[in-house]
């Protein structure tokens, strides 16, 4: 087969974040992004119009350590089958997928399909960082608590800050849950892809 690229772009991105920077265009998909936008709309008038900031914070306070054990228990079974599957999978159908430009998006299949498993992974390291800082930080009399105090941060200046942090939070959770879902029926699209892929080496085969 005749590659249409220089080794080197295998190799371009040197950083999570440079894979975060190539992947940003992809969209997700329809279903997940409305989804989250209901979870989003439900969590703003939850801390509008029915819950006291008080209420709020109790509720951050007790979802951030379930949040984080299960984005890093999750991210480890993540990786463990990621894993698997990467071995299983041909370097032949791997360089001929990176021989193939995306129609929607300005890089290769290759880039694309592993992109997309790389920032379910970006996702889950992210939001397990932001949840431990939490823990660390944010509970009554930490870290947050006395810088606030000592800034004497307006009220109604906390309060914003809190109902903000309790959507953001919520919609954080219900995504990552929906990552779950599109990392596992990329696995499964992959996989099928590469048994169509041994397919056709075998048809041609018998052709010659």
């Amino acid at each position: 087969m005749k590659f249409n690229f220089k080794p080197e772009e295998l190799t371009k991105e040197k950083s999570l974040f440079d894979i975060y920077i190539l992947t940003k265009p992809i969209k997700i998909n329809n279903f997940d992004f409305y989804l989250t936008i209901v979870v989003f709309l439900l969590l703003l008038a939850n801390s509008v119009c029915f819950s006291s900031s008080k209420e709020l914070l109790d509720s951050i306070r007790s979802w951030v350590p379930l949040t984080f054990s299960f984005t890093t228990t999750t991210l480890g079974f993540l990786i463990t089958g990621f894993t698997i599957f990467a071995t299983i999978n041909k370097p032949d159908l791997f360089l001929a997928l990176m021989n193939i430009k995306h129609p929607d998006y300005d890089m290769s299949y290759l880039k694309y399909v592993y992109g997309v498993f790389m920032r379910v992974f970006i996702h889950f390291i992210f939001w397990s960082i932001v949840y431990l800082f939490i823990i660390m930080f944010g509970q009554q009399n930490g870290l947050i608590s006395k810088i606030a105090n000592g800034l004497m941060i307006p009220y109604e200046a906390k309060k914003i800050v809190i109902k903000s942090t309790y959507v953001i939070l919520g919609c954080s959770a219900i995504y990552l849950v929906l990552s779950i879902k599109t990392f596992i029926f990329n696995i499964y699209t992959m996989l099928m892809q590469s048994l169509r892929w041994e397919m056709g080496k075998n048809h041609e085969t018998k052709k010659e």
